[in-house]
């Protein structure tokens, strides 16, 4: 095959793209059939874990989403009691948010069972998962570092 049009195969950023979108369908359906519960709704579950108790527009900054989008889906959470809101003592047009005990036991679950499927996969591609783990997380850093995003 020519060179010049040799396809993007070979790159390591498509792969990179192909296979995050790969392991978020495969995330959604373990969840989905395990925990009855979405992938994207377990994504705000681990933010709220990881960053809460926070505001709603905090949590839309973390997530990358609009405050209303944010707004709806916790709606969702609060009525499947994943979730608890409160108005902020300092400021009574902020909402908290802060993860339920049984927000807690998905988010625990969930990061689980992903952890295993993902150890699975990289032991059948023979990939070492210390080493993989020390490579991910520094360039996630570096690129925090580069858009200076915290």
């Amino acid at each position: 095959m020519n060179e010049a049009k040799k396809p993007a195969l070979d790159s390591p950023s498509y792969y990179l793209h192909r296979l995050v979108a790969l392991l978020d369908r495969g995330a959604e359906k373990i969840l989905q059939s395990q925990l009855g519960v979405s992938y994207r709704r377990c994504l705000f579950l681990v933010v709220i874990q990881e960053r809460g108790p926070l505001t709603q527009h905090e949590l839309a900054v973390c997530l990358g989403y609009t405050d209303p989008a944010v707004s709806a889906m916790l709606v969702e959470l609060s009525e499947d009691e994943l979730v608890s809101i409160s108005t902020s003592p300092e400021h009574k047009r902020k909402r908290i948010v802060t993860l339920s005990p049984r927000g807690t036991e998905i988010v625990t679950a969930a990061r689980r069972i992903l952890d295993e499927h993902f150890a699975e996969l990289l032991d059948a591609a023979g990939v070492d998962s210390e080493h993989y783990g020390q490579l991910t997380e520094r360039i996630f850093r570096t690129l925090l570092a580069k858009t200076g995003k915290a």
